[in-house]
């Protein structure tokens, strides 16, 4: 355990900095943008990210997640895999350019065939790093993973605050993306050593993109669930309505997501190896729960309690309607931080056609919600995705994913009690608070709020063994996060 703790440590202070710095970035961008751009700006941009993120799945075929975690693979077959992506990319990429003035005509906005056109190019870029990306994976270069997302998201953020400085418009956003593609796909390249080579059998990959296959069956349902909702309000209510739904979602559950990704980008393929060790595979997992948990719930809590005003100080005035549309998806983000890390478990426990019907779970009960929603436009949609997620998808994929295999249901029930009870103290007493600012700058206020919120949380915690136990692993996490930092900084010097 000693041995697999120390590569855990060690990853998280190659990944942590950079994936801090990233994090920060992107709530920069949605504040700093959000203010330089309109909301109906936004809004074409999110018709245009679901006709996008459709493709790429049929793109990937999950294949990068299998190269990440087989057991084992050849040179042969990667370039396989590699060459299969391309062709699919390519030929995907070309179709979607072509089929942009019959989105335009659907959502009745011409304005987006240009950039949808030039969007259609990252797809094929995306192709080109996929298996360098599932190689980097696979050998636990996480820190120059890290160091490539960070470079990219700031080269995109560069581009975007430069082109809405000089022409403020949608193509500030289609820059922001461009960018950090180029970056992203230049930096894996440049990173992994591996060359596709040209005589490839495309028979020597049949048993990952069966694998894949599985894969691609969650992802598709869950694009369907997680993309629809953009379809519904675009086509139903127009750009400003859906640019509001937009940041709303990006400022509550995106954050959520950018956390839980590069965690699971370390902790899948570590998982997978310890198939074989279940005492060591549930500890390594509901360890990493626990510490995300430390963080991300009680920002998540913080946030909710604090929407009134949280919202037009950090986006500005004119996203007040946002307010409600957040308040509803802040109910299903309570749970986000342990249900969205259940696909760690079915993907390094090889439960492929399990995670595929799980998917499709999601994507028939939340096509449900939005349909039923839709005619209460962007806040009916949230509020009936919320109440389904919590009550209906919550409750299912915590008895499924813990029905076998080393995390059991209980496990999850019993480490998220105390984090929620402690939240619960800590979102009353922030409520409490509202009408006493402790400063006249609401800025301000909310930025001391923030640190005595985590302090309340922390605090409840800490009367529960469990939680003093999640505490003090904290603390010598941290510790020795620092001194192999220092280490390295004197080793440099």
């Amino acid at each position: 355990m000693s041995d697999l703790r120390g590569r855990a440590t060690r990853n998280a202070l190659s990944t942590g900095g950079a994936q801090a710095y990233r994090l920060l970035l992107q709530i920069l961008s949605v504040v700093t943008l959000s203010r330089m751009l309109p909301p109906g700006d936004f809004g074409l941009m999110a018709m245009i990210a679901p006709m996008i993120a459709f493709v790429l799945l049929f793109g990937d075929l999950g294949l990068t997640q299998a190269v990440a975690t087989a057991k084992s693979i050849s040179p042969r077959q990667i370039s396989a895999i590699f060459w299969i992506n391309i062709a699919v990319a390519a030929t995907l990429a070309v179709v979607l350019a072509a089929l942009a003035p019959l989105a335009a005509d659907f959502y009745g906005e011409p304005r987006l065939i240009g950039p949808m056109r030039v969007l259609a190019g990252t797809i094929l870029l995306t192709a080109l790093g996929g298996q360098h990306q599932g190689l980097i994976v696979r050998s636990m270069q996480f820190g120059r993973l890290a160091m490539i997302d960070m470079s990219a998201a700031t080269a995109g953020f560069v581009a975007a605050l430069i082109w809405a400085s000089i022409a403020p418009s949608i193509w500030a956003l289609v820059a922001q993306s461009v960018t950090a593609s180029l970056v992203g796909v230049t930096g894996l390249w440049r990173v992994s050593r591996w060359r596709p080579d040209w005589s490839a059998d495309i028979r020597e990959a049949s048993p990952l993109l069966r694998f894949g296959s599985g894969l691609m069956g969650f992802d598709l349902t869950n694009f369907l669930s997680r993309n629809l909702d953009n379809v519904i309000i675009g086509h139903s209510s127009g750009a400003a309505q859906l640019g509001y739904y937009d940041r709303a979602y990006k400022l509550l559950l995106f954050p959520l997501s950018q956390v839980n990704s590069p965690v699971g980008r370390v902790l899948v393929p570590m998982l997978a190896r310890l198939r074989d060790d279940p005492e060591r595979y549930r500890r390594v997992y509901l360890r990493t729960l626990q510490q995300l948990m430390l963080f991300t719930l009680p920002g998540v809590v913080f946030l909710l309690a604090n929407a009134h005003s949280a919202i037009p100080t950090i986006l500005g005035p004119q996203w007040q309607p946002s307010v409600a549309i957040f308040l509803w998806l802040g109910l299903a983000a309570i749970h986000q931080p342990i249900s969205a890390t259940t696909g760690w478990l079915f993907v390094s426990q090889q439960r492929g056609t399990e995670f595929a019907w799980w998917g499709l779970v999601i994507a028939i009960t939340s096509i449900a919600a939005f349909l039923i929603g839709a005619p209460w436009g962007a806040v009916g949609v949230a509020a009936a995705y919320a109440i389904s997620d919590l009550f209906i998808r919550a409750p299912i994929v915590w008895f499924w994913v813990g029905r076998r295999g080393p995390v059991r249901t209980r496990d999850l029930a019993r480490l998220a009690a105390p984090n929620v009870l402690a939240c619960t103290v800590m979102g009353f007493s922030q409520l409490f608070l509202t009408d006493k600012p402790i400063s006249p700058w609401p800025l301000l206020d909310l930025a001391i709020r923030l640190p005595l919120a985590f302090a309340v949380a922390w605090g409840v915690l800490a009367i529960f063994p469990a939680g003093r136990a999640a505490l003090l692993d904290l603390k010598h996490t941290a510790l020795s996060l620092t001194n192999r930092a220092k280490e390295q900084t004197n080793r440099a010097s």
